[in-house]
């Protein structure tokens, strides 16, 4: 895929990457969920419960993290599923987590805490949660193994991480289609929803630097998930992942 003019190299020194991050996220909160419906033709909510149903089942104490949790959608999911364990909600975004606050957790609320955290350095203590769930946040952590080891440490003996992320189809035509297509949507919505025809490039800024969801299997292999499984969703631009603590 040609690159479009104003489509960036994503950052790889960390701090350039934060900033970018935030300066993207205050931007888009008050229509991020909007936006990852259009984007998802409708999907995102339904791939969203698909990751909460394979929570593992609850245990005495037993705790769940939401990283990236962004708006709350995750946390807010797990509730309709009548989960009732204390839920730690992190993200560096503090636009991001108004939005969550403010929409209402629903039944349950008192127990979910909003914690400012960042992906590079995360501060949860070992052995401290059943699960961990990430939605969208996996291309942000400027050492992806690093992280994954992190998540992987923050896990009960038995513990699952969940994550729901863009991917990169393994067919090399339908991965141009694929980004074609976000960005020529990225421009439409942006330019519908900001008045900036490029403000959700970053998604496919971010995918060219990704290692895709193959790469992404070995690093939960050798983060030392005992259980590693990638779930390609329409065609792989979309992906389930889950790794298992032994």
């Amino acid at each position: 895929m040609t690159p479009a003019p104003g489509l960036r190299a994503w950052p790889t020194d960390g701090t350039e990457r934060r900033a970018y991050a935030d300066a993207i996220f205050r931007r888009v909160a008050p229509r991020y969920d909007l936006l990852t419906r259009l984007l998802s033709f409708g999907s995102d909510r339904k791939w969203k419960e698909e990751l909460v149903a394979l929570l593992p089942p609850p245990r005495e104490g037993g705790r769940i993290l939401d990283l990236a949790t962004g708006t709350g959608e995750l946390p807010i999911l797990v509730r309709r599923a009548g989960r009732t364990e204390p839920i730690v909600a992190l993200d560096r975004n503090r636009e991001m987590l108004e939005r969550a606050r403010a929409k209402g957790i629903g039944p349950g609320s008192e127990g979910v805490s909003f914690v400012v955290g960042d992906l590079n350095s995360l501060p949860v203590a070992e052995n401290a949660f059943d699960a961990v769930l990430m939605g969208y946040g996996l291309r942000y952590p400027v050492d992806l193994p690093a992280t994954l080891a992190a998540i992987r440490r923050s896990l009960r003996p038995g513990g699952t991480f969940l994550s729901l992320d863009f991917g990169l189809p393994d067919n090399p035509w339908y991965r141009r289609l694929c980004l074609g297509y976000l960005l020529a949507a990225g421009t439409v919505w942006g330019a519908l929803l900001q008045a900036r025809p490029g403000a959700d490039w970053h998604i496919v800024e971010s995918l060219r630097a990704y290692p895709g969801q193959r790469a992404l299997l070995r690093m939960l292999e050798e983060a030392g998930f005992a259980r590693a499984i990638v779930a390609d969703r329409l065609g792989g631009i979309a992906v389930i992942a889950i790794g298992e603590r032994g």
